[in-house]
């Protein structure tokens, strides 16, 4: 039977793992259980745990795994990660080991980030905060609103900033309601925008033509500032901006100049750094709204396909060597 050493903190395994997954797991592994692991996971008890162990499972609040701890653990050959970027858990080492692979649930999580961003694009077009301002201050549609202002997805021009996992699946999660999508990735080949049915061009031409801007690029110096004081003026009066994937694919100086000049809306679930200063202008301006960084990764039963996803993967590794979700050194450059 193989060994699994389970090294997320309890409150996060409780959250993750359904008991019938945990079930499963005993069929073909023994593991450490998840009422014995500590509240706060820490390298000592990674490194009695990963003895002999086949595989680990690890998520947020991992501790990086050192160059040592891997060394001295050969027949450690894979980690799955319940979380989502694995930059920070492995050394660089770790990507030049033979016949060491590491799994990731940043698909499983984008699945997720996807709804989230149809949510605030969809809430922002149709103005529901205004409007939930409006009755709960004892008003109701006629004199004190328009409601003829708001608007549906038909037809709108959708610009999405970045072909990553996000990216793919708020395409394909917009498509039925009909908009005009178009697309900036410079990686993005034109056989996979035509394979995706969607417009590729250029980034200002795509920031000053679209309704609905949103943001889905990987965070690495490259993409720093994309949105930035040059090309924030050419969004269009009315538009929606939505940032769902880092605060520093935004210059937020320049963001919130113009915002302050009330043209378009904005959406934020990230900015940079986090959370803003409890002054921070983005917190009170009318036109944007914040959410803390909740829109992947947090939903109840979303957490649960993180635990499942899991325990699938490291069973079809250890059982038929194939792997579902792997990540390699190659990709790192393009990933979140």
């Amino acid at each position: 039977m193989f060994k699994v050493a389970v090294l997320v903190n309890k409150p996060l395994a409780y959250s993750i793992f359904r008991e019938k997954d945990l079930a499963f797991m005993e069929t073909f592994a023994r593991f450490n259980p998840i009422e014995e692991l500590p509240d706060q996971m820490t390298r000592e008890f990674m490194a009695d745990q990963m003895k002999d162990a086949d595989a680990v499972i690890t998520g947020w609040g991992t501790p990086s795994f050192t160059e040592e701890m891997l060394r001295d653990n050969p027949r450690l050959r894979f980690i799955a990660h319940s979380a989502g970027t694995v930059k920070n858990l492995v050394p660089a080492s770790f990507w030049t080991m033979v016949g060491k692979h590491i799994t990731s649930n940043a698909p499983v999580i984008a699945e997720d980030v996807a709804q989230t961003t149809l949510m605030l694009i969809l809430s922002a077009l149709k103005e529901v905060w205004s409007f939930t301002d409006l009755t709960r201050s004892g008003g109701w549609k006629g004199g004190e609103k328009n409601v003829y202002t708001t608007r549906r997805l038909d037809d709108l021009k959708v610009g999405i900033i970045g072909a990553s996992l996000v990216g793919k699946e708020v395409v394909k999660i917009l498509k039925p309601f009909r908009p005009a999508l178009r697309i900036w990735d410079p990686y993005l080949s034109p056989i996979e925008a035509e394979m995706l049915e969607i417009e590729q061009m250029g980034l200002d031409e795509l920031i000053a033509s679209s309704d609905v801007i949103t943001l889905h690029a990987p965070a690495n110096e490259d993409c720093r500032h994309i949105l930035n004081g040059k090309n924030i003026p050419l969004i269009k009066d009315g538009a929606v901006l939505v940032n769902t994937a880092r605060g520093m694919l935004i210059d937020e100086e320049a963001l919130v100049k113009e915002l302050q000049t009330g043209r378009f809306f904005a959406c934020l679930d990230v900015t940079d750094p986090e959370p803003p200063a409890a002054d921070h202008p983005l917190r009170t301006l009318p036109n944007v709204i914040i959410t803390p960084h909740v829109a992947g990764g947090h939903t109840v039963n979303g957490r649960k396909m993180l635990g499942r996803n899991s325990i699938k993967e490291v069973y079809n590794f250890l059982t038929k060597g194939l792997i579902a979700y792997e990540v390699r050194g190659e990709m790192l450059e393009r990933m979140a």
